[in-house]
């Protein structure tokens, strides 16, 4: 057997989906004007608009290989509660981009990702269609006592299981995740704009705000629950964020 196999054997029988997690992440200001075209229907912008930019070294996910990924997630409020809304997501893996499309509705695209780590510095690049889309240079500060969570938050995601092309399911979702480290960062932010990758506009400022460097894990899913439908309208306004 070769050691991908190995590998992959070794990650099967780990009960967490992910361990040993890296990433880089910083929330942004948002456009308002362009940020909101993007929601589905039942989706506002949080009063401060802000959105959440990462990029993660996923170490030992339990269901494929090693890969990398990279988000932008939107500040939402329903009527009812607040959460999370990711409009343009990239990994470099295609079971992972499978299932987090198909299953969860995750906007998950192909892309050339890198991520180096020293003790001190972290830098993370997204390449998509010859142009570094996203950087993300970070450099460790002090260590987090109680740090803000990553993925243990409500996630509305479009698409994912009864997913119908033109009309596509709200799902509720939210992951329970356990964070080993947590430290604020000095983070730098460059975006380049993009006819399929088109962030850039999306956000006012790359003054980064809460910056950090975290090492976690993730161990299961709390829940997945349909909450909505969004309609043509939105699938126009949203389809080189999310399929092109």
């Amino acid at each position: 057997m070769n050691k991908y196999l190995e590998d992959f054997d070794e990650y099967e029988t780990q009960s967490e989906l992910w361990r040993d997690s890296h990433m880089i992440t910083a929330d942004v200001r948002l456009n308002p004007e362009a940020a909101k075209k993007v929601l589905p229907m039942g989706l506002r912008l949080t009063d401060s608009p802000t959105a959440t930019l990462f990029i993660v070294d996923y170490k030992q996910p339990n269901f494929t290989a090693p890969y990398r990924e990279a988000a932008m997630l939107i500040h939402v409020k329903t009527l009812f509660s607040s959460g999370l809304h990711c409009c343009w997501m990239t990994v470099d893996d295609d079971t992972a981009m499978i299932y987090g499309r198909e299953l969860l509705g995750y906007p998950k695209k192909m892309a050339d990702i890198d991520y180096e780590e020293s003790s001190q510095v972290s830098e993370a690049k997204v390449h998509r269609r010859g142009k570094t889309v996203l950087s993300m240079r970070a450099s460790k500060g002090e260590k987090q006592s109680m740090p803000s969570p990553v993925f243990d938050r409500k996630m509305y995601n479009t698409g994912g299981l009864g997913n119908f092309t033109l009309l596509q399911g709200l799902w509720l979702s939210r992951s329970k995740e356990r964070i080993i480290e947590s430290y604020s960062a000095d983070i730098q932010i460059e975006l380049v704009d993009s006819l399929s990758d088109p962030i850039k506009p999306l956000i006012a400022d790359t003054t980064a705000i809460n910056p950090r460097i975290v090492n976690f894990d993730i161990i299961k899913g709390k829940y997945l629950l349909p909450v909505g439908l969004s309609g043509i309208s939105w699938y126009q306004r949203t389809s080189h964020l999310r399929v092109r």
